[in-house]
């Protein structure tokens, strides 16, 4: 295959594949919407590692790792799922994933102990809970900060974006469009310049996207300081 002249290469793949990323280490993450598996490729196209996500994790969207490079999270639920949230997951070198207990490398020896503060005892991370108000609706991409470790999610069809602390535990609304009916789809974040490339689409007629638009944002942390978001 040649784009401009230039020799290019396809992958082959089985599935349905729908988010994309490059990670820090220059591999590439895809996310498979159907059979809830995210594989990650070589920049050649080499499967590395495929990481087979819990079934009850339905219709995963978009994947990338955390800042500290040792949990994935995944954001997933589309349509009618009864669940639509952000999820993080230890995984092994058999690329078996599993629901992280601590994302703060404190894990408790003894499971009968109150103190629970700094470790994440639940089977999802319903991190929303008393943080934002309304459950996410299809949250269709999401961008990692590999400065602050902020995670930043597209919450498709309540028209805004979300802005997570790096253990899940909390969130805010960075921006909300609903009244211009406008919903944000993906995500790019240029850490070095940091901006935040936000692509919308709008006037949805016969079930097809009709408008859009790119919309540019400054975000950095000495702007954007998650002690004015969560304690």
């Amino acid at each position: 295959m040649t784009v401009d002249g230039k020799s290019t290469s396809w992958w082959g793949v089985n599935d349905r594949p729908w988010g994309i990323t490059v990670t820090v280490q220059h591999n590439v993450l895809v996310t498979f919407v159907q059979c809830s598996l995210v594989v990650e490729y070589s920049t050649h196209g080499q499967p590395l590692r495929h990481i087979q996500l819990p079934g009850d994790v339905l219709h995963p969207l978009h994947a990338d790792w955390l800042s500290s490079g040792h949990h994935l999270v995944v954001s997933h639920g589309d349509g009618p799922d009864a669940v639509h949230e952000l999820c993080a997951f230890d995984v092994d070198d058999d690329g078996r994933a599993t629901t992280a207990a601590s994302l703060d490398g404190l894990r408790s020896p003894d499971s009968s102990r109150t103190d629970r503060e700094n470790i994440l005892d639940v089977t999802r991370l319903e991190y929303l809970v008393g943080s934002c108000s309304g459950a996410m609706d299809v949250p269709g991409h999401i961008a990692v900060d590999a400065t602050s470790g902020l995670v930043v999610v597209a919450d498709v069809n309540n028209s805004r974006l979300l802005v997570v602390d790096p253990r899940l535990r909390r969130c805010s609304v960075l921006l909300e469009l609903a009244a211009e009916q406008e919903f944000p789809v993906r995500l790019c974040l240029d850490e070095a310049r940091c901006r935040l490339f936000v692509a919308y689409n709008g006037a949805v007629r016969d079930g097809r996207w009709t408008a859009g638009r790119v919309l540019v944002f400054f975000f950095g942390v000495t702007h954007f300081d998650c002690t004015h978001h969560w304690p």
